[in-house]
């Protein structure tokens, strides 16, 4: 019997080594890498996981643990619906790399990325985990370089934000081994909480380590950057989730939550104002994304399920609304070989398509409705609207940071077009890329009306995690 938790390590770094074969032939590595993903998105959510399924001729039981190296591999009911989630963007993110030019290594790496993501979200204990994700970051590194501009700054400081997280949570092991035979030591605990925290505060990249994320979406390809800043992240978060559902005594600690809320309301301030001084969607994307996380950081501060809920919430609504805004940033660069707002004027009568993914993808960031980014942003004003107001003006205002950067955007591609952007622009744009930006509208459109379809799956993930008390 094969133990189903396999499936989602072994099968994506498998293929993706099929991948770097035929990394040139792009069509069919965009087309194999997104079944792939999308066939094992699905089955992590249908899949019984108390029930032997045959897949292959071969039985398979989801639930059946594993270990390598004396260390289990287990996977629960909200890990499987996670991973559902995360492969299945993942299952998006290629559909756009397919059209969008990422680069030959675009999907076996991401392949590989998502096989090292899937070990760290199963792995036990926590160290194992981050061990994973420093792995996936070298990996990442290589992820990032674009085949034309050859810039590395964004993924060099990546690399050192990950890779010193790795000893931070080395350092609360080896304290917490400590403390299992000095329970009563205060300092032992308090010691052990910094750690932890330092190592979250990396991984998560909030200010003052935020460093990487603008130039990592200048330097590198759309995709590659919105796969790190959703799907890599999102990991980061459930692992935060992890930690303190293992060691409820670290939720005692106030302070964890007061340094996270604290850098929070920093993160999201700073975002929102970057975002609303922008003249570049490269910078609409870099700074949107980091108000998200600094949102998501306040409302975890508030220490109730209901923010929890709306952190995860957040978290499923973000990678369909970086995508479109990828898709966007692709085609200006092909097209019209610049994102910055003075360069895009006019964009929107010659090229239509690329405009409302740019557009769109803006303002599904900040969080306005009816878009996909709605969703987690309306969660987290009503959390903290209810237990900490001033911080839910925060939210807000940083929200309106975002969209001023998206509007004024949407001011310069609305402009009439110069007679000699006419004369460079195409007759028209590609159909594929077109049906594309259709699709992505659909999806965050109608995730953003019809929220119930993630209802379900979330009050389970939720339910999963109990080291915050109350209704």
């Amino acid at each position: 019997m094969i133990a189903g938790v396999l499936l989602f390590i072994v099968v994506p770094l498998v293929v993706a080594a099929v991948l770097f074969v035929v990394r040139r032939l792009q069509t069919l590595a965009a087309f194999i890498a997104t079944g792939v993903a999308a066939a094992l998105g699905a089955g992590a959510l249908w899949l019984p996981l108390g029930q032997v399924v045959v897949v292959g001729g071969r039985p398979v039981s989801l639930g059946a643990p594993v270990e390598v190296l004396g260390r289990q591999l287990i996977i629960t009911g909200a890990d499987s619906i996670i991973l559902g989630g995360l492969f299945l963007a993942a299952a998006g993110l290629f559909m756009v790399g397919w059209r969008a030019s990422q680069g030959s290594s675009f999907f076996p790496l991401g392949l590989a990325i998502l096989g090292l993501l899937s070990s760290a979200l199963v792995a036990r204990p926590f160290l194992y985990a981050s061990l994973f994700l420093t792995i996936a970051a070298v990996l990442a590194t290589i992820f990032f370089e674009s085949e034309t501009s050859g810039q590395t700054r964004g993924a060099l400081r990546f690399l050192v934000l990950m890779t010193l997280a790795l000893p931070a949570f080395m350092i609360a092991s080896w304290l917490l081994d400590l403390y299992a035979l000095n329970p009563t030591d205060v300092g032992l605990a308090r010691n052990i909480m910094l750690a932890m925290t330092a190592g979250f505060v990396l991984l998560l990249g909030v200010v003052p380590f935020h460093i990487w994320i603008r130039p990592v979406v200048e330097e590198s390809s759309p995709g590659a950057a919105v796969f790190v800043l959703t799907v890599f992240n999102s990991v980061a978060w459930f692992l935060l989730f992890d930690v303190l559902q293992d060691y409820p005594w670290l939720f005692s600690q106030q302070d964890m939550f007061r340094i996270l809320q604290f850098l929070g309301v920093l993160t999201a301030v700073a975002g929102g104002w970057l975002a609303f001084s922008s003249y570049d969607f490269v910078h609409v994307l870099s700074y949107g994304v980091l108000a998200d996380y600094g949102c998501s950081l306040m409302v975890l501060g508030a220490r109730i399920p209901a923010g929890l809920s709306a952190v995860i919430l957040a978290a499923l609504a973000r990678p369909v609304s970086l995508a479109i805004l990828a898709l966007g940033l692709a085609m200006a660069r092909e097209q019209i070989k610049s994102t910055r707002f003075e360069k895009l004027a006019g964009v929107g009568w010659l090229h239509p398509w690329t405009a409302a993914a740019l557009v769109v993808g803006g303002f599904s960031l900040a969080g306005i409705p009816p878009l996909a980014g709605f969703l987690g942003r309306w969660s987290e004003v009503r959390v903290l609207a209810a237990t900490q107001p001033a911080y839910a003006l925060v939210v807000l205002g940083a929200t309106l940071g975002v969209a001023a950067g998206a509007l004024r955007g949407l001011d310069y591609v609305l402009q009439p077009p110069s007679e000699a952007a006419k004369a460079l622009a195409r007759p028209r744009e590609p159909r594929l890329a077109a049906a594309l930006v259709v699709l992505c509208l659909t999806v965050v459109v109608g995730f953003g009306l019809f929220p119930g379809v993630v209802e379900s799956g979330l009050r389970t993930v939720v339910s999963s995690y109990t080291f915050f008390s109350g209704p």
